[in-house]
């Protein structure tokens, strides 16, 4: 027993000091954009540049009060009928989008590890590869990596942050995406409602 006690004792203070793990969140369903809540802004960096968390790189951030309603929206903005099918496990999450943009019916398919490696995917506008790593931060799924778009003209790259969070009723999917380049950060909140609330509005 002299010997448990200690035992005992330092683990219960080691739980008191260690923060606790973060808490993964459901985010599985069928998730339909609700254009009316989109919100897109861009900011004019100022030569000022600092390390990229996770040590992707670097970019050049805006000062404070640097932000201005530009108008500019990115290319998902800009998108039709936009649906995103997620399906989680507790080892991933694979999310499905399907949009129309000039007319043409498009899916882009992405796998994203839960355990913080690295993951390559086709880019969520379907332009270019996404290079990222994934974490959950107070209850929300972020997505941090590299947008590289080779298609047309020179080689660009875009720093790529995705933030992911659900309503407490589960009925509201908020996906925040702020991109950064050599021109600029821009900003887009997008707002997607669950299907199958929305079938049962439309059928009362």
């Amino acid at each position: 027993m002299k010997m448990i006690w200690p035992t005992i004792l330092i683990g219960a203070i080691l739980a008191g000091i260690l923060p606790a793990a973060e808490k993964a969140v459901d985010l599985s369903g069928t998730w339909v954009l609700d254009p009316a809540q989109n919100k897109t802004n861009q900011t004019t960096p100022r030569i000022r540049e600092i390390r990229i968390s996770g040590g992707i790189g670097s970019a050049p951030i805006p000062e404070e009060n640097d932000s201005v309603d530009s108008g500019v929206e990115l290319e998902l903005g800009r998108v039709e009928d936009l649906t995103l099918q997620i399906v989680q496990t507790d080892s991933e999450v694979q999310i499905m989008r399907q949009f129309t943009t000039d007319s043409e019916r498009k899916a882009v398919p992405q796998k994203f590890a839960l355990d913080g490696s690295q993951c390559i995917n086709i880019a969520s506008d379907g332009r270019g590869e996404f290079v990222s790593r994934t974490s959950w931060k107070k209850g929300k799924l972020i997505n941090s990596g590299t947008q590289t778009i080779t298609i047309q003209g020179p080689r660009t790259e875009i720093y790529i942050n995705e933030e992911y969070s659900i309503s407490k009723n589960r009925e509201k999917l908020t996906i925040k995406t702020m991109s950064t380049t050599s021109k600029g950060v821009t900003t887009l909140k997008q707002v997607f409602r669950k299907r199958e609330k929305i079938n049962s509005e439309i059928e009362k």
